[in-house]
């Protein structure tokens, strides 16, 4: 356990130095007085000695100043990182509690009519581009049918003080006497663009389990199940699911850099305030600093969870722990 311990946050510690590595090279392009908090002043200093005081002002959490807004790159980031993170992890439930279920269906009836359809439906899922998927859903739902609201996180008649960023644990916690009507009208904003989001995630869970759940169906423990006289459903939910989920578990680690990426065009669509839109603005603006800092910050994240994902699929598997 050590020794895996050891090995993960020696690669972490890798993957976060090469990540600072390609960050650093990549403000060597950028105009300079642009980038002065990160860059040594110094008549003497080398490249090793750049590179030193660029981790220093890094870790110290001097990511500079905005050149849009004036205002520090890290509290802009720590004020628009809540939503982002509230629209991935509702789109990530959205893709696991439709696709995992389908995946077992398309499972349980292979080569059927249904199972072709299932999966002809997610290669489409697949295939569609998110921005084209997402107006055409705002053009259905909410332009044509009325039935969700076009853009941001909450209607504007709402007063709701942000403690934790997070919409819909901000407004159980407020002491607004519409704070439950507040909490149905963020659910309510919160559901078109997760499920924008998801439709990749979605395509891929499906199709994972799928084929993980039709492999685990041929195992010799669960034709000793079938032998046994047990239910169907048992057998589906309790004993074939347990190993069909391995394969999932890893994936979903790959699908967070999927969804990050994703939120820059759909926070787009929906005038979602988190760091996607505020990336893509800061390109518009040409703001060096944003982008630099934001993109960093973003891609650790993403190695970390990685790294998080890959420890947790390890003490999942038994056969792994029992070779280790």
């Amino acid at each position: 356990m050590i020794r895996l311990f050891v090995r993960q946050m020696l690669m972490l510690l890798t993957s976060l130095m090469i990540l600072t590595f390609i960050t650093f090279g990549i403000t060597r392009f950028f105009p300079q007085e642009s980038l002065n908090h990160i860059s040594s002043t110094s008549s003497q200093s080398n490249l090793l000695n750049e590179y030193i005081f660029y981790l220093e002002q890094i870790f110290n959490g001097n990511w500079g100043i905005s050149q849009a807004h004036g205002t520090e790159v890290l509290d802009e980031f720590l004020t628009f990182f809540p939503a982002t993170i509230e629209l991935s992890v509702a789109a990530l439930l959205f893709a696991l509690i439709v696709g995992v279920p389908l995946g077992i269906f398309a499972a349980q009836n292979k080569n059927t009519w249904q199972d072709k359809f299932i999966v002809s439906t997610t290669l489409v899922g697949y295939s569609m581009p998110i921005f084209w998927w997402g107006m055409l859903l705002v053009l259905l739902f909410s332009l044509s049918w009325g039935l969700t609201p076009v853009a941001s996180r909450l209607g504007f008649e709402y007063d709701i003080l942000p403690v934790t960023g997070f919409m819909l644990i901000d407004t159980l916690l407020s002491d607004q006497p519409y704070a439950f009507e507040a909490f149905y009208d963020a659910l309510h904003h919160l559901i078109l663009p997760a499920i924008v989001l998801g439709t990749v995630p979605l395509a891929i869970f499906t199709r994972i389990t799928r084929s993980s759940m039709i492999r685990v169906l041929r195992s010799d423990y669960i034709r000793t199940a079938k032998a046994k006289g047990l239910s169907q459903m048992r057998i589906i939910w309790v004993h074939a699911l347990r190993n069909a989920m391995l394969p999932i578990l890893t994936i979903v680690g790959l699908q967070i850099s999927v969804l990050i990426t994703g939120t820059l065009i759909t926070e787009t669509i929906f005038s979602w305030p988190g760091v996607g839109k505020w990336l893509l603005e800061a390109v518009h603006r040409r703001d060096y600093v944003t982008l630099h800092a934001g993109l960093l910050a973003i891609a650790s994240i993403v190695v970390i969870i990685n790294m998080l994902v890959e420890v947790l699929s390890f003490y999942a598997n038994p056969k792994l722990r029992h070779k280790r």
